[in-house]
């Protein structure tokens, strides 16, 4: 009997340890709000004032040679930087490519900036992959290509340069928005 009562107090401090956690909410994960706040980051971003009298948005537009603004559609923003020469990069065909990543952050005095993250710029080879359709998620993990690289290259030529906006539905990443500057270096 006395082992029962023993373990009757184990399942009672085990259940309310339980319930305690249950009601904190440090563990809680809200997808949807993860977007939600993402979006808003993106919105700061794009509005921030360049200290030129000009927005983030109407500064790159200014600098660009061409912009491809698919932000309603699949996220992508996309500044030419260089149009480039020759071919363009075609669907299903293997392409080549340098960049630079960047991640999207806001401080604590919700200022954005881009925070460096990776480049390949002075690897021996290029990224290369075969494109592939826009939407396609699954071939983008097989290949181990973001979405938006994908995107980004199908409107490019070679020898081209553009810098890209990409949030994280086709980033790659986990609620993170992207800016990548990416270059055409190879066409097959």
């Amino acid at each position: 009997m006395k082992k029962f009562n023993i373990y009757i107090q184990i399942l009672l401090v085990s259940m309310l340890v339980g319930f305690a956690a249950c009601s904190e909410d440090r563990d809680y994960f809200n997808p949807k709000e993860a977007l939600e706040a993402e979006k808003q980051l993106l919105i700061r971003y794009y509005n921030e004032p360049m200290g030129n009298g000009m927005t983030r948005l109407d500064s790159m537009s200014a600098a660009a040679v061409d912009t491809v603004d698919h932000r309603l559609e699949s996220g992508l923003m996309l500044f030419h930087t260089k149009i480039g020469e020759g071919d363009s990069v075609k669907l299903f065909k293997k392409v080549g490519y340098r960049f630079t990543a960047y991640k999207i952050k806001q401080d604590t005095l919700d200022v954005t900036h881009e925070v460096y993250q990776g480049s390949n710029e002075y690897a021996n080879s290029p990224a290369t992959y075969r494109t592939f359709l826009i939407n396609d998620a699954q071939t983008a993990g097989n290949e181990k290509v973001p979405l938006g690289i994908n995107e980004a290259l199908l409107h490019m030529c070679f020898k081209g340069k553009s810098k890209i906006v990409l949030p994280s539905t086709i980033a790659g990443s986990q609620f993170e928005p992207y800016v990548y500057e990416i270059e055409v270096t190879y066409l097959e």
